[in-house]
């Protein structure tokens, strides 16, 4: 019987009385001892000074930089990608804390995880009986015990033979298909069985059997009694769902705490048609950008030995894992993103590599397209701060055939790896040798890498590589990194902008335009947010001293947020507890500079506000622009020019 597992509370407070916070974070990142309280740099965001203070007398923690806040829980779920009967697993071994559960209903999310699980024993299941399956795995040099490691299976050929097997273990149509195991034929879908191929008209011996009111076979090989009749279990349903994978190697893709949430399937017979991999969709219980294939059994070797590596395949994985080398990770069926933490405040794939370690090796195949890839995830990876090395796979193999050709070689090609501007330098410099040419061939390829860098030293340290190797003037090329930089900047304001914009590109406004000096909308509230905690809480530290003083700011601050000032106070005061905390932290040992301080936080706060408009008003004229509005136009153009004039005024009376 399926049942949520729902936690007795007195577990929780056991655990929180018998862990101290600080020894919990201390685990996962350096911690050093700041009065009462400690501090670390935030492992939720890149930063160069620490600004994420613990505080053991409240048993939680702080962040000034990203406003991430909890305790022991939220830490262990946010830093692992856990949810929290993973996090609580996690600290209740530390613990030594035997977890109590109280059984209730199902819950939706239960539910959706069994299906898998009972689908990845199904596909178990189907690989044992298959000779094919079981021939192509053993052809490719994985053992039987890696193959029940990974629990890779087989998806028969068949339209229904999932669905059928699902459905009666006493699973709704609705729940498999929102799980991704099955889909609609729509009018495009070519590949899609036909209404003739489906329950009802022309069936399988299985089908066959249900129609007649016999049983099918269970995992056991036994007949299952109270599975229904086929007339019963499909004629009352949408007779155009079928199974999404067929005649496909089945490779489960877990979660961080190795839950089944989604599937990555390998062709084995090419019709020439189908893809040769087939993933999942995005599903409630699977998002692509915030999974990587193979973390869950990775994660403990990579925060030991402080590197990952990053493989395209599932093969190259499991291989890789099956040699020895289990700190990798595979990008298969799975899409990277330049974001550490989304918007709503879930961690990217390579966002949870890098919290086990910034350092990482690439080793993608050495075609063009593996090339390429390679490229583009090292571009993500030192984006978020990370040492990228490339892995320089020759020969045209994948890593899945060197480890099986030749264990040592593959250790051998790891161990040479070499950062990835490096790389790609000599790649340059091999492939192209007139030197007009190169000048453009560096821009375009090499300087990108080394402009996403957040090192000075860094980038001046392979400046000055590239001017030895390709026989260039380091003050050129320090000139053309600053063009690159801008560009960079400029498409990733665009792009942003275009998105709030329903896709619609940013206007030309001239040479005038603000677009370089102001932030995005989504980096421009976040600030905001942080600068009005900050203020607030100042503020509310400030009442011990003098009211009067606090009444004076407050009345600027009233004439900078104008309208929004009583949403704005309202909000604060919900959270006065908060923000007094976090002021007394961050304040709190330097009482002479509280007033200086103030004057700063109401001075950028006034800044910020006026970039918001910027961007609000750059976003009417485009649309005004579109319309071709010139009355508009006019009005919205004057409009940034006086917003700019203030900006301007704002940062002479800064510097007084």
């Amino acid at each position: 019987m399926l049942y949520n597992e729902r936690m007795n509370r007195s577990n929780v407070e056991e655990i929180k009385a018998r862990l101290a916070i600080e020894d919990v974070i201390g685990g996962y990142i350096k911690v050093e001892k700041a009065g009462k309280s400690f501090k670390a740099k935030c492992p939720f965001h890149n930063e160069k000074t620490a600004s994420f203070f613990i505080s053991p007398e409240r048993g939680g923690y702080y962040c000034f930089g990203c406003n991430s806040k909890g305790d022991i829980f939220s830490f262990v779920e946010q830093f692992e990608g856990l949810d929290f009967r993973g996090a609580l697993k996690i600290l209740a071994d530390k613990a030594g804390v035997k977890l109590s559960y109280d059984k209730s209903a199902d819950g939706e999310s239960d539910m959706m995880r069994a299906v898998m699980e009972d689908a990845t024993k199904y596909f178990e299941l189907q690989f044992e009986k298959s000779k094919e399956a079981r021939e192509y795995v053993k052809g490719r040099g994985i053992t039987d015990e890696t193959r029940k490691t990974f629990r890779i299976g087989w998806a028969p050929e068949g339209w229904t033979n999932l669905s059928i097997y699902l459905k009666g273990k006493g699973y709704s149509e609705a729940l498999i298909e929102k799980v991704g195991l099955i889909k609609q034929k729509e009018s495009s879908d070519s590949s899609a069985p036909t209404r003739s191929a489906l329950p009802g008209t022309s069936l399988s011996g299985a089908e066959r059997l249900m129609a007649r009111g016999g049983n099918v076979p269970n995992e056991s090989g036994s007949n299952s009694s109270d599975v229904k009749t086929l007339d019963s279990r499909f004629r009352g349903n949408d007779d155009r769902h079928y199974d999404r994978f067929r005649g496909r190697i089945m490779f489960p893709i877990t979660d961080s705490s190795g839950r089944v949430i989604a599937f990555s399937g390998r062709i084995l017979k090419d019709d020439g048609k189908s893809a040769k991999y087939l993933n999942s969709p995005d599903t409630p219980l699977y998002d692509k950008s915030l999974v990587l294939y193979g973390l869950d059994k990775a994660k403990s070797e990579i925060r030991r030995l402080n590197y990952s590596i990053l493989v395209e395949g599932q093969m190259d994985l499991v291989m890789s894992h099956q040699a020895g080398i289990k700190n990798t990770v595979a990008s298969s069926g799975t899409a990277l993103t330049d974001e550490v933490v989304s918007e709503i405040g879930a961690v990217s794939n390579l966002g949870l590599v890098r919290r086990l370690s910034p350092n990482v090796i690439i080793a993608f195949d050495s075609d063009s397209a593996g090339r390429k890839a390679a490229m583009r995830a090292s571009g993500i990876a030192l984006g978020m701060g990370m040492d990228v090395k490339i892995a320089d796979i020759v020969g045209g193999k994948d890593p899945a055939d060197l480890v099986k050709d030749d264990i040592e070689k593959w250790r051998n090609t790891l161990k040479n790896a070499k950062p990835v501007i490096e790389f790609e330098l000599d790649c340059v410099v091999r492939e192209v040798t007139d030197q007009r040419k190169l000048t453009k061939v560096i821009q375009g390829r090499v300087l990108p890498l080394i402009a996403k860098m957040e090192s000075v030293s860094d980038q001046s340290h392979f400046v000055q590589m590239i001017s030895d190797r390709a026989k260039m003037t380091a003050d050129i090329i320090w000139q053309d990194l600053k063009i690159v930089q801008k560009r960079l900047k400029d498409v990733a304001f665009a792009n942003t902008n275009a998105s709030n914009s329903n896709n619609a590109a940013m206007p030309n406004i001239g040479a005038n335009s603000p677009n370089a000096k102001v932030r995005t909308s989504s980096e421009q509230t976040k600030r905001i947010d942080i600068v009005e905690r900050r203020l607030f809480g100042l503020l509310y530290l400030m009442e011990k001293e003098s009211s009067e003083i606090v009444e004076k700011y407050l009345s600027q601050l009233k004439r900078i947020a104008g309208a929004s000032y009583i949403e704005r106070e309202n909000r604060a005061k919900a959270m006065r507890g908060d923000l007094l905390f976090e002021a007394e932290e961050f304040f709190g040992a330097v009482r002479d500079s509280w007033d200086k301080q103030a004057e700063i936080l109401l001075s950028n706060f006034e800044e910020d506000l006026v970039n918001e408009e910027i961007i609000r008003t750059m976003q009417e004229l485009k649309i005004a622009e579109t319309a071709q509005n010139k009355e508009l136009l006019g009005e919205l153009v004057n409009k940034c020019q006086a917003l700019s004039m203030r900006k301007a005024e704002i940062g002479k009376r800064r510097k007084r």
